[in-house]
């Protein structure tokens, strides 16, 4: 009996070591350099800086095929809708999703949303997501809840995806209230890079119309033209 016991732990352990094995295998993929990019889409996305020699896009487990990661992302509501908002989701290996958006009024700016994602059968580059996520009012109370499906199509090289996203909204006893479609959907894959070698000599820069001090720019609190 006691040999049983002996025999059961040690393959627990030995099941365990090849569990953590394989997920740094993974995480180490996932955390390689690949070929310098452009971590964009548009002028008015969030995005890698092309003039920093660091910035790098990130590299998927199963190359080109794969939304595994993280990705910068633009959303465009139809006509007569709000205007088009930016977003940040990360699509995990396990086929779970999380984003988080500035769509709306506040409160609802940034709220983050959970979801599912997979693969569709029979086109190696299509696939398919649903996420949910909840509004509240300017005292921070629920009023609502919403699931928003859509479709993505990964470009060649797996850097960008165009797709589509509908939203269907329900009060707070589950019944629908709203649903529409379709929002178009553009996202980057997002640039994976290192700070500066000099970083305690560093001296701030600040680019664009706005000027910015070190506060200022790591608070990201513009400044305001004096009256």
């Amino acid at each position: 009996m006691r040999y049983k016991i002996t025999v059961f732990i040690a393959a627990l352990v030995f099941t365990g070591a090849a569990l953590m094995a394989t997920r740094s295998s993974v995480r180490a993929q996932n955390n390689s350099n690949g070929n310098m990019q452009q971590g964009a889409i548009g002028n008015n996305l969030m995005r890698c800086d092309i003039n920093d020699e660091g910035c790098f896009s990130q590299q998927t487990p199963s190359g080109t095929n794969d939304l595994t990661g993280t990705w910068l992302t633009k959303t465009t509501p139809p006509p007569d809708g709000p205007p088009g908002f930016q977003g940040i989701f990360t699509f995990a290996a396990d086929g779970s999703l999380i984003t988080t958006q500035a769509g709306g009024e506040f409160p609802a700016l940034g709220n983050p949303q959970l979801g599912l994602w997979s693969k569709n059968p029979g086109n190696k580059r299509q696939f398919t997501l649903t996420y949910y996520g909840q509004d509240f009012d300017d005292h921070f109370q629920l009023t609502d809840s919403y699931r928003v499906r859509g479709t993505v199509n990964l470009n060649a090289s797996g850097t960008s995806f165009t797709g589509v996203l509908d939203i269907t909204v329900y009060d707070l006893d589950g019944n629908e209230v709203f649903s529409d479609c379709c929002a178009t959907f553009d996202g980057s894959r997002a640039g994976l890079g290192s700070p500066h070698a000099s970083a305690g000599e560093y001296l701030p820069v600040s680019k664009g119309n706005i000027q910015l001090n070190r506060s200022q720019g790591w608070s990201r609190r513009s400044i305001k033209g004096q009256p």
